[in-house]
């Protein structure tokens, strides 16, 4: 092999760097620890932003009301919802003094919508440890149990995942016909691959992203960074932006909760559109990342593009030592996946990621930048 060739020298320095990230990212997982650290029973508040989720809340209200643990309480913010949203709330509330409903009725002037619901949530709750999750999820009567019990004297912050499944509570399928199917198995590829990203880099000490529909803090972390005020610029990045600011302000732990029962369900989004969507939201916070981490994930991604062009080269006549940086991407997704999956209990995707890894890269390409362009919003807020 010529190294003096770009044509094959920079395949392999792509391929060097992004087996080496994911080699860091493995001895991140490694460094998760399952077991619970902590006796304490502090007093828990679950807050939950709604806007419009009739059709959904019913049964997370449910699921709530089934959390084993005990020193516990609900805080539902309704934010304008023009649905029935809190008139449903309200009729637990009658039963059930551990609800709480905040309704808000005009948008704030000086925060994004879902971060003002949120932080109206934590103003009316009295918990020491504050859980988040989604209308949209359906945790399992031990989520908070499972949170709670990471929070030893020097945590302030624990992550957890929250797969995206394509049957729920109604049995039904979220999407029909193969287009929608492989819509469907890629969105939870997708999501198995953040939780992967989030666990691993927690793992080093590098904390960088996670994913609201499961996730805890201490109220004390919250007051120490100002609450959302460093974030307040960006729609999305209540979980990963904050997620920053705590790794970087204060001295507290940050964890990742890998206990089966803590996983959290959600249903995927119902359509391709819903999922752009969604995921422009969620890419827009990345506009408000360091200037470091954006060019790291500029490098891993393009990385990822240079080897996937590789192909194309050798498929035009380029020397087939071209290849030998892809060789190292194989060995890198295969690793990655394999061990996540098994982490995660996602096994079904453990050979499955060659195909999933180039919707990836689509994804990534076409998709991602929406997010640094143009205006998103919260809920249509």
């Amino acid at each position: 092999m010529n190294l003096a060739d770009p044509l094959l020298a920079v395949p392999l320095l792509a391929g060097i760097w992004y087996l080496s990230v994911h080699a860091g990212l493995l001895a991140g997982l490694r460094r998760i620890s399952r077991g619970r650290t902590a006796t304490a029973r502090p007093r828990v508040s679950v807050i939950v932003a709604a806007r419009n989720e009739e059709p959904v809340i019913p049964a997370l209200l449910e699921a709530l009301r089934r959390q084993t643990y005990p020193e516990i309480e609900f805080v539902i913010v309704d934010d304008r919802s023009e649905d029935r949203t809190a008139a449903i709330v309200t009729e637990l509330c009658a039963h059930d003094r551990r609800f709480r409903l905040v309704r808000i009725t005009e948008p704030s002037e000086d925060m994004p919508a879902k971060k003002h619901a949120l932080r109206s949530g934590i103003i009316a709750s009295a918990g020491e440890l504050l859980c988040f999750t989604d209308a949209d999820c359906l945790p399992g009567p031990r989520w908070v149990e499972r949170l709670v019990e990471l929070f030893d004297e020097r945590t302030g912050f624990v992550a957890g995942y929250s797969p995206y499944r394509i049957r729920l509570a109604d049995g039904k399928p979220a999407s029909t016909g193969n287009a929608g199917k492989w819509l469907d198995r890629f969105i939870a590829y997708e999501e198995l691959r953040g939780a992967i990203w989030s666990a691993g880099a927690i793992g080093m000490n590098r904390g960088w992203l996670c994913t609201g529909r499961n996730l805890a803090y201490r109220r004390a972390a919250y007051d120490e960074v100002g609450g959302f005020e460093p974030i307040k610029m960006s729609v999305s990045g209540d979980d990963d932006l904050f997620l920053q600011v705590v790794r970087r302000k204060t001295r507290w732990d940050i964890r990742y909760c890998l206990a089966p029962d803590n996983f959290v369900p959600t249903f995927p989004p119902e359509s391709f559109g819903d999922f752009v969507r969604q995921r422009t939201r969620h890419f827009s916070a990345g506009k408000h990342f360091r200037a470091l981490q954006k060019l790291f994930f500029l490098s891993y991604h393009g990385a990822n593009l240079i080897l996937y062009a590789s192909l194309i080269a050798v498929a035009i006549g380029a020397p087939i030592a071209a290849l030998a940086g892809f060789a190292l991407k194989f060995i890198a997704d295969g690793a990655l996946i394999l061990r996540g999956a098994s982490a995660f209990g996602e096994r079904a995707f453990r050979f499955r990621f060659p195909q999933m890894e180039l919707l990836y890269l689509l994804y990534n390409t076409f998709i991602g930048p929406l997010g640094f362009v143009g205006k998103v919003k919260w809920k249509q807020a």
